[in-house]
């Protein structure tokens, strides 16, 4: 038996937990495969050679090598799978959704060889740099404890809760509370589904310096959106193995950002067949608005909306260096390139503002410094040109931005592509396959560890592209 202090207003203690997470910010710093089919074909490594509409969210001197004007249109299918692991017992879904990649121009200004800056260029794109589609369904059986026991009776603060008005948990007279769920084996079930994404709308501007030096600068406007339903059921057996019954306890989150940021990059090509590449990134700082629902099913339903929630968040600096091979030249029969990217960001630098949550935002932003370090990204990529015919393959490692103790999310791709370019018209085609582990506990003070996740993305784009 446990006592509950009755509160005038109903308790929010629980669900304002869920309202802010530390890995919010985590959502929209990182970045995925995806764009143009070129770029994910070369699996994103273009920072030192350019000439693709990515380069605007990576590094916007790859703009300054264009040689005449452009427009893009990027598209394709996403399929992920996911499978979930807990004491041998194996669980699968899987989610399947349209993928928009990029949309956007380039305006080329050939000033002749007789100006310094051969060309200068103005563009405007919108490139999408992560999407959230997955499903997941885990499916654990004979624990000992129940959600209800190891969370939820040291957290109920009013008579007035969820899971009191329910009948899940039962408060008497003189306020102790208790519930049947406190004791037997139990067996729960969790859906979740998850879909989103993160775009950016660069406004850049490039430039050419004799065909030596490449600079750019771009304004970028990350907007993003973030779901997350789940539902989560628990039966109970008592000790002769009867089945009391189950609850549903379901919640949504949604999340949509804007933000703002700016990069700066430049690319040296020293010698026809070398090019160095660097490019800086500004924070994204974003305006978060945040609703969440949670709803309990027992012998009633309770529960519903709770207030909205507006705060901000910033993502951490990103740093990348690039370094490209060159074989050949575009006149050439058979040409080719090889490409490296090295990107670096600590995570621990991001953070939550909210004005008026200021103990919050302390513990928050805590918890990000403890929670999270520095993380590098390497990409790799190959380029084959025969006549006009272009052959693609790519390897990206993503680094794990958790401390090594509490979570490890890294991910690897690999990347196929293949494009056609007529004198004004291109056709881009490519493969991406990802796979990332990682560790799920299925709520807080979960007493029976944590549940083995493994996702596989596999995503097919389409790129086609006009020159004028």
């Amino acid at each position: 038996m446990k006592r509950v202090f009755v509160l005038v207003a109903i308790c929010l203690s629980f669900v304002g937990v869920k309202a802010q997470q530390a890995d919010f910010p985590l959502l929209f710093s990182q970045y995925g495969m995806n764009g143009t089919a070129a770029y994910i074909g070369k699996a994103g490594a273009i920072g030192a050679l350019g000439a693709d509409m990515m380069s605007a969210s990576y590094n916007p001197a790859g703009l300054g090598m264009y040689r005449s004007s452009e427009f893009m249109l990027s598209f394709g299918a996403d399929f992920t799978n996911t499978s979930a692991l807990f004491d041998l017992n194996k669980s699968k879904d899987r989610r399947t959704a349209f993928n928009f990649g990029n949309a956007g121009f380039v305006l080329d200004f050939n000033n002749g060889k007789k100006s310094n800056w051969r060309h200068v260029q103005f563009s405007f794109t919108v490139n999408r740099l992560n999407n959230y589609n997955n499903k997941t369904r885990i499916v654990r059986d004979n624990l000992s404890s129940s959600f209800i026991d190891d969370n939820i009776m040291n957290n109920i603060e009013s008579a007035e809760d969820d899971f009191i008005q329910t009948g899940i948990v039962h408060c008497d007279e003189e306020g102790y509370i208790s519930s049947i769920y406190e004791s037997g084996t139990f067996s729960q079930l969790e859906s979740i589904k998850e879909f989103g994404y993160l775009n950016e709308m660069d406004i850049s501007i490039s430039g050419n310096y004799r065909n030596v030096l490449y600079l750019g600068a771009s304004l970028g406007v990350p907007f993003g959106s973030y779901t997350r339903i789940s539902s989560f059921a628990e039966t109970r057996f008592d000790e002769t193995g009867f089945n009391n019954g189950y609850y549903e306890y379901s919640t949504e989150q949604d999340l949509q950002v804007t933000g703002l940021n700016f990069k700066i990059g430049a690319i040296v090509k020293p010698v026809d067949w070398l090019r160095l590449g660097a490019a800086v990134h500004t924070p994204s700082f974003y305006n978060t608005t945040d609703d969440y629902f949670a709803q309990v099913h027992y012998t009633r339903w309770a529960g519903g909306w709770y207030p909205q929630y507006e705060y901000d968040m910033s993502s951490p600096w990103r740093f990348i260096t690039s370094a490209a091979v060159v074989i050949g030249n575009s006149k050439s029969p058979v040409s080719g390139t090889l490409s490296f990217d090295y990107e670096y960001a600590d995570y621990s630098c991001m953070s939550f503002s909210m004005d008026d949550q200021v103990m919050k935002e302390m513990e928050l932003n805590n918890t990000i410094e403890n929670s999270f370090k520095d993380a590098s990204n390497l990409r790799i990529g190959g380029e084959l040109k025969i006549d006009r015919l272009f052959l693609r393959a790519g390897y990206a490692y993503f680094g794990n931005p958790y401390e090594d103790n509490i979570n490890d999310i890294s991910s690897e791709y690999i990347t196929f592509g293949l494009g056609f370019r007529e004198k004004s018209f291109s056709f881009d085609l490519a493969y991406a396959y990802g796979k990332t582990t990682s560790k799920y506990y299925m709520y807080d003070n979960d007493p029976h560890g944590a549940v083995d996740m493994e996702t596989n993305k596999n995503l097919i784009q389409a790129t086609i592209g006009f020159r004028f």
